[in-house]
């Protein structure tokens, strides 16, 4: 028979052993929400910031709405550019990352037609081709993927007077886009590219 001294022993050691397995699971439990806490207050700041961005830019969105025209307050129109190029670059996988990259791309191309100097229009026209470039690189499945190869060559044809450069990207976007009614609209207005209304009118 076991003895009352063996008994007590063998109590001890159960109760030491659900002491450690007690202490252990508080000791677990306590370090997995220690870690969940900490990811999630990690990630909460991104998302705060993210979504303060996204209040800036479209407030400043609203201000660019209001005015008649981009010029009336280019500082405004520059801000918005630099802060959606930003978002961009912090948040790519953001929906609304490509929409505001193309908002951009088109306020610099107007910035650029509405200028007067020579060197603010050719910068703003670069800028307007770079935010292409990048939205056709990054967001390739973009809706409005296929107005910024079109865009790119106004920005040569209509802005720059760069008729070399603007048949390669109208030939490009007819090519890639051979049903769309650009398209087919482009085969006419090439033959006349770069031409003056008389050598029109000329038949040259």
């Amino acid at each position: 028979m076991t003895s009352l001294r063996e008994k007590r022993s063998r109590n001890i050691n159960l109760n030491l052993i659900n002491m450690k397995v007690k202490i252990f699971s508080c000791i677990t439990l306590f370090f997995l929400f220690f870690v969940i806490s900490c990811n999630k207050s990690s990630n909460s700041l991104p998302l705060v910031e993210s979504g303060q961005q996204q209040t800036d830019i479209l407030q400043l969105l609203q201000q660019i709405d209001s005015l008649e025209y981009l010029n009336d307050n280019v500082n405004i129109v520059l801000d918005y550019i630099t802060k959606a190029e930003k978002f961009s670059d912090l948040n790519p996988e953001d929906n609304m990352s490509p929409e505001f990259l193309y908002k951009a791309a088109l306020m610099s191309m107007t910035l650029a037609k509405l200028s007067d100097n020579i060197q603010a229009t050719d910068l703003y026209s670069q800028k307007a081709l770079s935010i292409f470039d990048d939205i056709e690189r990054i967001y390739p499945d973009f809706s409005g993927i296929k107005n910024c190869m079109f865009n790119k060559g106004v920005v040569y044809d209509d802005i720059l007077r760069d008729y070399q450069n603007a048949e390669i990207y109208y030939r490009a976007f007819m090519a890639k886009y051979p049903t769309d009614t650009l398209s087919s609209n482009l085969e006419i207005y090439l033959q006349y590219l770069g031409k003056s209304p008389e050598e029109i009118l000329a038949g040259k």
